[in-house]
């Protein structure tokens, strides 16, 4: 559009002063064929003295004020046709014979003139000098070139919407396939759909096909994925299970040292294949509601931690969505919710909203507050660490938080740990929009 606007207007310009050159052109034939005219006119007596017979062809000579004037100077006289009256008539230098000189605003007071010198030969040989000027208001062409200008600065006007509106036709035409796409992909990121149509132009067919077929790959790689990890969850039991039945317990010393080694090799095993089966996540995954997830871990918990009494205040919209898998919202609010049940004493609170930018999938913001003894500022990155616990107290292996900031990092996010108004810790995790 921008381009359009400054080529119609570098085309207006340039007609536009084509066309005041051409006027400009045609009247200074005009004024030269005005100048023949008065020289027909003109007699020179035997005397030298000189007459202009005033019956032109061109009546406006005759009328004062008609725009058009004429002027015969010799010697030592000069004739002005009877238009010049009133005229304030600039000071006009002689030419030489056969010279003519043309010439216009501004250095001629607001006249076009158009000088013309000849030699007159009397009967006795002698030459006597004239000069024929004749002037014309600029205003003549100043009302032809605007009369154009106007037409013509409309006429690039309705030009310009016409094309405009045409311009606006094709790409509508052009690009409704593209939005089409645009709409077949939100139906699989809102989970509506599992697959792009089949019923694109012919150009489109090959972009469909391929993200067609990306989906279906990519789709069988986490089902492949997931399955193996679970076969190998299941073949890691059994000599798990051996391993324990074959160490001695309750008689202290390695035994029971042992024993606790295989319980936290189990316990690490299965949080390594869940986060392993986790990180096969879909790239269009449909999102999931926010709300459901987080009360029914938060019910859960009242039940194990049912000795503490926790009063729990959950502040979620209805329509708060997790683009992503519902098995990472389930462990991210999961670990969050189970440290605030460990570590608070009578109260947990949970709020969150919604991340909106233009063109892409909303994100997240998620806070989870309790009134426990809270986080001491140098301690808080180091909590992050796997294995690192906040109380040794308190029971735990020391790998919810750091747990947390692996899926919030592989969702690009952020994780930031202050102090509540609760008076215990408050984490915030920001996942961005995408």
């Amino acid at each position: 559009m921008p381009v359009l606007v400054v080529a119609l207007g570098l085309v207006g310009l340039a007609v536009d002063a084509a066309n005041e050159r051409v006027a400009v052109a045609a009247l200074r034939d005009r004024m030269e064929t005005t100048v023949y005219a008065v020289l027909a006119a003109m007699e020179v007596d035997a005397d030298g003295r000189f007459t202009v017979e005033e019956d032109f062809a061109d009546p406006r000579l005759l009328q004062p004020g008609s725009g058009l004037a004429a002027e015969v100077r010799g010697a030592s006289e000069r004739w002005r046709s009877p238009s010049a009256l009133g005229r304030q008539w600039p000071d006009l230098a002689p030419v030489s014979a056969g010279q003519a000189v043309f010439g216009g605003p501004p250095g001629t007071g607001g006249y076009y003139v158009f000088r013309y010198g000849i030699g007159w030969q009397r009967d006795d040989g002698a030459i006597m000098p004239f000069t024929l000027s004749v002037l014309v208001d600029a205003a003549e062409i100043s009302r032809q070139t605007s009369a154009f200008r106007q037409g013509l600065w409309i006429s690039l006007l309705l030009a310009a919407a016409i094309l405009v509106i045409a311009q606006g036709v094709i790409l509508l035409w052009v690009f409704r396939p593209l939005g089409k796409v645009a709409h077949d992909v939100e139906r699989i990121e809102s989970g509506q759909a599992e697959r792009l149509a089949d019923d694109y132009p012919r150009e489109l067919e090959p972009l469909a096909r391929n993200v067609n077929r990306l989906l279906a790959t990519e789709k069988s790689n986490q089902e492949r994925i997931r399955n193996a990890l679970d076969s190998l969850a299941h073949s890691l039991k059994t000599p798990l299970a051996v391993i324990r039945a074959g160490l001695p317990r309750g008689e202290g010393g390695a035994g029971d040292a042992l024993h606790d080694a295989v319980d936290e090799m189990q316990h690490l095993v299965a949080t390594r294949l869940e986060r392993a089966g986790h990180s096969a996540r879909r790239t269009l995954a449909a999102p999931v509601g926010v709300r459901d997830p987080v009360r029914r871990i938060v019910r859960s918990l009242q039940k194990v931690h049912s000795h503490k009494m926790i009063d729990v205040t959950v502040t979620l919209d209805e329509d708060l969505r997790f683009c992503g898998e519902e098995r990472d919202l389930l462990e991210l609010s999961g670990n969050l919710l189970d440290n605030a049940f460990k570590y608070g004493a009578t109260r947990v609170r949970v709020s969150g909203r919604s991340i909106r930018a233009a063109g892409a999938r909303p994100g997240l913001v998620l806070v989870v507050e309790d009134d426990g003894p809270g986080i001491a500022a140098g301690q808080r990155e180091r909590l992050l660490q796997r294995g690192v616990r906040g109380d040794e107290r308190v029971e735990g292996h020391g790998l919810g938080l750091a747990i947390v900031r692996e899926l919030v990092d592989a969702y690009g996010g952020t994780l930031d740990i202050r102090q509540s108004t609760l008076g215990g810790a408050l984490i915030e995790v920001t996942l961005p929009p995408g």
